[in-house]
């Protein structure tokens, strides 16, 4: 699962390092865990946090099936806008407002495709 909040850009899989009930959460940013972990039970921790250099992404943790449930529960009670392309970007981090830009054009891009079938 690729999700985008506004505390980060996230990848969420089941893998081989995770046990039942677990998931990893991997990010291209480690400040995205950071504030992911900051508002959950018990991840306060920058320690709980896997670098990896060469890996497609380059930040991990571990965290419970429930733990991610209620953060994506709480970020749909959280949404207060019309417009997320201008609500997810921090002020000021014009790299990561390019790159999601690119993103959102690169699936409008194709959504277009789509249409013309």
């Amino acid at each position: 699962m690729w999700i985008f909040t506004k505390d980060g850009f996230f990848s969420t899989v089941f893998d081989k390092y995770c046990k039942r009930g677990e998931l990893m959460i991997r990010s291209r940013c480690k400040d995205d865990l950071i504030r992911l972990a900051k508002k959950l039970h018990g991840y306060s921790d920058e320690s709980e946090i896997l670098g990896i250099k060469n890996a497609d992404f380059r930040y991990r943790m571990k965290i419970t099936k429930s733990d991610w449930a209620d953060y994506l529960s709480n970020c749909a009670h959280d949404i207060d806008y019309s417009n997320v392309k201008d609500n997810i970007v921090p002020a000021g981090d014009d790299l990561r407002q390019d790159a999601y830009y690119q993103v959102w054009t690169v699936l409008y891009q194709w959504q277009s495709k789509m249409s013309d079938e």
